[in-house]
């Protein structure tokens, strides 16, 4: 019997920088599987979702792309629909019931199952159970970086050992899996001989990297490898815990050139009693201790949070002492997120629930809050002259550049839009600040 003809792949990835290294993953499959990766559903034969799964919002937003790509797949070439990711991890059986139209289903640790399904080999539903030897990728695993070259994100760990009540992500994703240091850096060796000069390091719990390795290791020790790698400027980091902040960690990030100035900590609540039902392990003074450290430190470390509002329990008084943290102009970038009520959660059996629309006016005062308090800091940086990696031409201008100070991460932060001059995506510039919003900084490379 000959083998299946090779497939046109055409790809939707939803979520978290975490689940784009997984879809990289599944790109580098189909790569080297020989077929070949379209830019339209209506040329492809296959067709690719790759799910979130996290809250109410995420879970809507795939399942409205599931339907979408299956009016494509009804309407013209397409004769595969295959989801994989969180989604399916949380709901495979429930999905399968409710979706004849999903010819695959892969969870989110079976990126390299595609392999199967594009060769007509797979069973419907091929979504792996989650464990300790649960799938993990690593430097030989093929992977299609996508977007700009010069960025990229390397995923450290897998998975969560936290107790968090509001959170869905041990079900999603497993328990954690650490990736060994030697690993992760001939990983960063081979983006860097790429052209990479930037790596975004994420994991669930990023300050617990390596503890359930065989041969313990830390995120100072895998920061200290990843130093050595040439080529490399920036090492960002995303998603540490606050009680796993260890001095030595702020030390580095202040002193190791290679390291951005830049730490991305979920504080998710200052209130104690909401920090308690939320079961994060902490009170208010543990946050309050840790800014105050990181704002101890020169040069300055940006700081980048999520909160979440509206968790059973939170009362307008623990709303308050929030409000007052954000105001106080602690932190400088931030996300705030409404609780969503997860089965299977703690959280979801709480009495003294907060309505949704007040969930969402607590939501908007904070963030309008922080508006103007960015707007203030960006203000003062007018006149400064600062370090800007190239992204490349600006959205706005093919007559403009665009960039990031070291205290941006790639998509989430605001940018920094060039006026003048010329330089290559990946190029490091200095330039002036001319003009400030709350989202973006203007500037000049005439110094």
């Amino acid at each position: 019997m000959s083998a299946p003809a090779p497939k046109k792949v055409y790809f939707v990835s939803l979520g978290c920088p975490k689940n784009q290294v997984d879809t990289e993953v599944m790109l580098g499959v189909v790569r080297d599987q020989g077929h070949t990766l379209v830019d339209s559903p209506e040329d492809a034969d296959t067709l690719v979702v790759n799910t979130c799964g996290f809250i109410e919002e995420a879970k809507k937003e795939s399942i409205d792309t599931i339907l979408e790509l299956a009016q494509v797949k009804a309407q013209g070439e397409a004769k595969r629909l295959v989801v994989a990711g969180c989604l399916s991890q949380r709901y495979p059986k429930e999905l399968a019931a409710e979706m004849p139209e999903v010819d695959n289903f892969l969870g989110s640790a079976d990126q390299l199952g595609l392999a199967q399904v594009l060769a007509e080999q797979a069973p419907r539903m091929a979504v792996s159970p989650l464990g300790r030897r649960a799938y993990l990728y690593d430097h030989t695993t093929p992977r299609q970086v996508t977007g700009r070259r010069h960025s990229a994100y390397v995923k450290i760990a897998e998975g969560c050992d936290r107790p968090c009540a509001f959170c869905i992500i041990p079900k999603l994703r497993g328990p954690q899996r650490s990736r060994t240091i030697d690993s992760i850096v001939r990983e960063a060796e081979q983006l860097a001989e790429q052209g990479t000069r930037e790596i975004c390091l994420v994991a669930q719990d990023l300050t617990t990297y390596g503890t359930d390795l065989d041969d313990p290791r830390n995120i100072e020790q895998l920061l200290t490898g990843l130093c050595g790698v040439k080529d490399l400027r920036w090492i960002r980091l995303h998603y540490a815990f606050p009680t796993t902040v260890r001095d030595e960690l702020l030390t580095m990030i202040a002193g190791e050139a290679k390291i951005a100035t830049y730490l991305d900590v979920p504080l998710q609540h200052v209130d104690t009693d909401v920090l308690k039902k939320m079961r994060r392990g902490y009170t208010e003074k543990v946050v309050r201790n840790l800014v105050e450290k990181l704002r101890a430190q020169s040069p300055y470390i940006w700081l980048r949070t999520t909160m979440l509002v509206g968790h059973p329990g939170e009362t307008e008084a623990a709303f308050q002492r929030l409000y007052q943290f954000i105001e106080e102009g602690a932190v400088d970038h931030l996300g705030v997120f409404p609780w969503s009520r997860e089965d299977g959660t703690p959280s979801a059996l709480l009495p003294t629930r907060v309505s949704p629309e007040l969930a969402e006016e607590r939501r908007l005062a904070l963030m309008e809050l922080q508006e103007e308090i960015r707007q203030g800091r960006h203000e003062e940086m007018i006149d400064e002259v600062i370090e800007v990696m190239i992204d490349g031409e600006s959205d706005e201008s093919e007559f403009l550049l665009e960039g990031r100070h070291e205290g941006q991460a790639p998509g989430i932060d605001g940018k920094v839009v060039l006026t003048d001059g010329t330089a290559q995506p990946g190029e490091f510039v200095k330039a002036r600040v001319t003009q400030a919003d709350a989202h973006d900084l203007v500037a000049t490379l005439a110094l």
